[in-house]
């Protein structure tokens, strides 16, 4: 039985003076490091990628996230997996307040959304905003230094993708799909909640598990009675940060985790933490199992290192938590009323199965990694990157005036249309192996 695995950091709060001579949350980050090259070698299996539940800078400032990106990249060489298997989602810390501030604009869009009473009307005010065609970009320009960093790492929101998602194959013909949502379109104030519309609900999708990650957890969303229900029934494990105290909440069909601070503000309480995290799957009595096991970690007493949180575990490492996904599908999805008996056999299901897994196996084999090809295409000059979509065609008059952002998505997807995405990913990869070479 394989498994994935992930190192999840939240509230990890770069500032513009980290990593000066002086800056004693040095030693912190160093600890995080040395405990995953010590203990999460040992004790995790096939790393998959990093997990930030937002708060990545502390006032959304480009100086913040240049340090975050060197942090995190040190983070990846550990584990020796791509820059680009970096998620991250904006929380409040990721807000430039001050363009609210000084954009009556940006002010507006906000309270229109704000003073709506229900959530229809909100989702209708949201939608309006991001489809006007001289000002959808409003709702995202207070996260702009955000979206900068987040684009390479394909984790940038904007009114064309409100959402991000990542597919992880895993065993029994079933995929983690890992969803990445912002609660930071409406800023927190004293008395505003999060705005989370229906739009961000993950939809059904079937052989899926979903894990979700969001900065603000439910007791924080303004509509979170109207749409809790469905982001249970469709998000199995839940990933929050924001609220600084490590807690995980496991029902018969859910793993929701609210993670501790990696970089809490220094007070008597101030207890830094992070997790990690490993999925897998199995069949038991014909039914898909997810196996989430939980490993949450905390600076221990002298400060001198992490170690398991054992207030927090089950055997004094970890916390182990099975979901029977499809009979939780089975239980939101079928009409009770009806009853259907199916005519394959087990031993068809698992000829289906294998057949299923072998044709995802032989598609991963042949297919462009996006993620990858999206963080080494920002890590090239403006020049080289039109240089490159003119050479393959890729851009045309109606794109002007389009972010990059923007832009490159549409060009990857006329690349797949016309045939070029393996051409023009070999032509960046080769770009960037001379620039590492001359560096």
């Amino acid at each position: 039985m394989s498994s994935i695995s992930f190192v999840h950091l939240s509230d990890i709060h770069f500032v513009k003076s980290s990593n000066n001579p002086a800056d004693i949350d040095r030693e912190l980050r160093d600890a995080i490091i040395t405990d995953l090259d010590v203990n999460a070698k040992i004790a995790l299996e096939n790393v998959s990628g990093i997990l930030v539940s937002g708060d990545i800078a502390f006032s959304g400032a480009k100086t913040e996230y240049e340090k975050a990106k060197e942090y995190l990249l040190e983070i990846s060489k550990l584990f020796s997996i791509n820059p680009s298997d970096i998620y991250c989602v904006p929380g409040n810390h990721d807000v430039d307040l001050t363009i609210a501030d000084k954009s009556p604009a940006v002010s507006q869009a906000q309270n229109t959304i704000d003073e709506q009473i229900l959530l229809d009307a909100a989702d209708a005010a949201f939608e309006e905003s991001i489809t006007d065609c001289s000002y959808n970009s409003i709702l995202f320009e207070p996260l702009r230094e955000y979206n900068e960093f987040a684009n390479r790492f394909n984790c940038n929101i904007s009114a064309e993708k409100i959402i991000w998602s990542k597919e992880f194959p895993l065993d029994c013909g079933l995929k983690l799909c890992l969803i990445g949502i912002s609660s930071c379109f409406v800023p927190k104030s004293k008395d505003r909640l999060m705005y989370i519309g229906q739009s961000q609900i993950p939809r059904h999708m079937p052989d899926t598990a979903v894990m979700l990650m969001c900065h603000h957890p439910p007791e924080c969303w303004k509509f979170s009675s109207d749409i809790i229900d469905r982001i249970n029934k469709r998000a199995d494990v839940q990933l929050y940060g924001h609220m600084h105290m490590q807690s995980v909440e496991l029902a018969e069909n859910n793993a929701i985790l609210f993670s501790g601070a990696t970089h809490p503000q220094r007070a008597a309480d101030w207890f830094p933490r992070y997790n990690w995290i490993t999925i897998s799957s199995e069949t038991i009595d014909g039914d898909r199992v997810l196996n989430i096991d939980i490993y949450p970690r905390i600076l221990s007493e002298n400060r001198d290192r992490f170690q398991p949180d054992i207030s927090a575990t089950t055997n004094g490492i970890l916390i182990h938590h099975t979901i029977n996904i499809d009979r939780k599908r089975r239980q939101d999805l079928s009409d009770p009323c009806l009853c259907y008996e199916s005519e394959k056999t087990p031993k068809d299901d698992l000829e289906e199965t294998h057949a299923v897994e072998s044709k995802a196996n032989q598609q991963s084999k042949v297919a462009v990694n996006e993620r990858e090809l999206i963080y080494n295409f920002y890590e090239l000059s403006v020049f080289q990157q039109f240089e490159l979509l003119e050479k393959f065609k890729l851009f045309s008059e109606q794109d002007k005036g389009r972010s990059i952002a923007a832009t490159l998505n549409v060009a990857i997807q006329r690349a797949k249309d016309q045939g070029t995405l393996q051409s023009l990913y070999d032509c960046i990869m080769e770009i960037v192996s001379k620039k590492e070479k001359i560096i």
